[in-house]
């Protein structure tokens, strides 16, 4: 039992007005229910071997007589994290947490980590700029803790980056979770670059979290810039706004000499952007791209006309191989391309369907764009931001800068835990690059390494795109 540790806390919430309280056999129950969805319906577990049903029941043996719901969930957002699946985790668990929030917020540069306002884009203490520890704890247990809670073991490092700078705001929490004592302040030690000047600064801590900006303060407008180099702003993956403003979008820029696509911090949602945005650098002679395959898992009597239909949406726009409406076209490519598709992990036959794909063509008035294409990408690209990376990766004069996406596709949906309300997200579908990677754990590393520097997290400079304009002039 002592390796399921993390989960048996149930003391972090002594119940409350704003808590639900349910019975020991309720709460029994909602295990059991989400035991056998993560054996009948999850994509993910099987690749990792984790031992759910051993960790359920440690849980379910743990519970007290009269159960917090706050408590339960926040158990079961932690156990989520080692099903090896990126998106799975308790619906709006972080509204659950206790008050208690740091003013600052954390940036990172060089495996260094500073602390800023976030609202006004100041550093802490300019001449200590970088934090050595938090309550007298080495800042990486913090960050490795938040890690864990929001993304777990099998997540990779951007992932477990992307979602720790979240939580590490929840200092309240995070201190119950590191085993810390509540205080009207949180000791903070800062040093400067050569960690060789050290201050300890007192910081009040704040009841709710203010409103600040996002992480990362990027530019929104595209256009022509210097030199006659073109910058296409993709902002957000989930703006169906923004994807059918493509075709606007890209007519100033077709005459450029080079194309900047910037995909930094847009984060996951649908594939329209690029559904809208791929066929500019296709010509008929390429034929069907099959980008992404998948397998989902779905129920054995689920109707044939039913998976045929399953991923044929916006966000998905996966079609299903049986499908017998498939083009002539599109079936001899994927027909060819399964032939010598290698996947990473070997998807069990039982519980699985046939393979579903993602496919991209030319399209008549999107004329090609055959330039150098430079793809900017960070830590906050995900999801549909992972596959809009991977089917760039590798296609023709296109380059993908900066540093490694998140990892995950999923087809991942809520499932609802009926006596504590609690929906839980898991993935049902096991996704693949073209190259037989998977996503989840991994992510899309870039052709070319950059990250941010300090000054770009506080809105002073874009040091990435200002190094990638460089670029794209020379080649010009």
């Amino acid at each position: 039992m002592s390796s399921f540790e993390s989960f048996l806390n149930n003391q972090l919430f002594a119940g409350g007005s704003g808590d639900k309280v349910i019975a020991r056999q309720e709460a029994r129950a909602d295990l059991e229910t989400l035991r056998d969805v993560i054996r009948d319906r999850h994509s993910y577990v099987a690749a990792v071997a984790y031992p759910y049903d051993h960790a359920i029941a440690a849980m379910s043996a743990r519970l007290p007589e009269q159960v917090s719901v706050r408590n339960l969930a926040l158990q079961i957002q932690k156990l989520v994290q080692h099903l090896g699946d990126s998106h799975a985790q308790v619906v709006d668990w972080m509204q659950e947490l206790p008050g208690g929030h740091s003013p600052f917020a954390i940036g990172v540069e060089n495996n260094q980590a500073f602390a800023y306002h976030p609202q006004t884009r100041r550093l802490l203490d300019a001449e200590h700029p970088f934090v050595r520890s938090i309550d007298g704890l080495p800042f990486f247990q913090w960050l490795d803790k938040a890690g864990d809670i929001t993304s777990g073991p099998y997540a990779s490092r951007s992932q477990r980056l992307a979602r720790g700078l979240r939580l590490l705001r929840h200092v309240g929490y995070m201190r119950r979770e590191l085993g810390l004592a509540d205080a009207k302040d949180i000791a903070v030690e800062l040093c400067d670059a050569a960690n060789r000047s050290v201050r300890m600064v007192s910081v009040p801590l704040l009841e709710t979290q203010d409103a600040s900006g996002p992480l990362l303060p990027l530019p929104d407008e595209s256009g022509v810039r210097t030199g006659n180099i073109g910058y296409l702003r993709i902002y957000s993956q989930n703006d169906s706004a923004l994807a059918a403003r493509i075709d606007a979008l890209m007519a100033p820029l077709r005459e450029t000499d080079a194309l900047i696509i910037d995909a930094r911090q847009c984060g996951g949602g649908t594939r329209e952007c690029l559904s809208a945005l791929f066929p500019y650098f296709m010509t008929t002679e390429d034929g069907p791209y099959i980008h992404n395959v998948a397998r989902l898992r779905a129920p054995a009597d689920t109707p044939a006309q039913t998976l045929i239909d399953q991923l044929k949406v916006d966000d998905k726009a996966m079609f299903f191989r049986a499908d017998p409406s498939v083009p002539a076209d599109e079936k001899r490519a994927l027909e060819a391309f399964l032939a010598g598709f290698h996947p990473q992990w070997q998807v069990p036959e039982e519980g699985f369907t046939d393979w579903y794909y993602g496919v991209l063509r030319a399209l008549p008035g999107k004329l090609h764009y055959d330039r150098p294409v430079y793809l900017l990408m960070d830590w906050g690209v995900g999801s549909a931001g992972d596959i809009f990376v991977s089917t760039f990766k590798g296609w023709r004069n296109v380059t993908l800068v900066g540093s490694a996406s998140n990892g995950r596709s999923g087809n991942s949906i809520p499932f609802l835990l009926p006596n504590s309300d609690i929906r839980v997200r898991l993935s049902t579908m096991a996704s693949f690059q073209k190259t037989g990677e998977m996503y989840d754990g991994f992510g899309i590393a870039p052709d070319l390494f950059m990250e941010a520097r300090m000054s770009d997290w506080l809105g002073e400079t874009d040091t990435i795109l200002d190094r990638v304009m460089a670029m794209a002039l020379r080649a010009a």
